[in-house]
């Protein structure tokens, strides 16, 4: 089994002049972690994901190399976090890409095992998924720890049955601790 065999192929897709405001809201709406970037002729650019997000919105004393270790003396009224969001809303995701020199991708020909490696190294639950010719990264899919876990749960029939018992025998057990099944002839 290849990635390409699991990977999501309809993706939303953002381009390199959208605004991080508009990223945030097809994040939210869409409930998706991460989005790929691609240029006008289809080239991949670079990851637009949650990390980065959640960078913008730290306090600047958090984001300093050896900064503050304990900010728990600062504000966390959501006055402030809007503010920090409020400076950057307009900017093109392009700023804030998690870049492909930095990046971990894999190609619709990696195997099943090497893909669980990735996504255990990686920093990101998902992974953009590129055919590379030479100089050109065209981007062809994403793959996620959630697409492996759908493929392995949904799609094999032996665990599906072992899961089934699994939950069966937990139904049972739950019900002895509830006195369901007390054999102890006391009522």
């Amino acid at each position: 089994m290849t990635v390409e065999n699991i990977m999501s192929f309809r993706l939303v897709k953002l381009k390199p002049s959208d605004r991080l405001c508009d990223a945030l809201a097809i994040m939210h709406k869409q409930q998706i972690r991460n989005l790929p970037v691609v240029d006008e002729d289809g080239q991949f650019v670079g990851l637009f994901g949650i990390r980065p997000l959640v960078r913008l919105l730290l306090p600047e004393a958090a984001k300093i190399k050896y900064g503050l270790k304990d900010l728990s003396f600062m504000s966390d009224e959501v006055g402030a976090l809007y503010e920090r969001l409020g400076r950057v809303a307009n900017k093109p995701v392009s700023d804030f890409l998690e870049k492909k020199k930095k990046l971990t991708f894999c190609k619709p020909s990696t195997s099943f095992p090497e893909v669980l490696e990735l996504l255990d190294q990686s920093s990101d639950s998902s992974l953009p998924v590129i055919v590379v010719k030479g100089k050109r990264k065209r981007l062809v899919g994403m793959v996620s720890a959630w697409d492996v876990l759908e493929k392995i749960v949904m799609n094999m029939s032996a665990v599906k049955e072992e899961c089934a018992g699994a939950e069966e025998r937990a139904d049972q057990a739950g019900e002895s601790e509830n006195g369901l099944n007390d054999t102890s002839g006391s009522n």
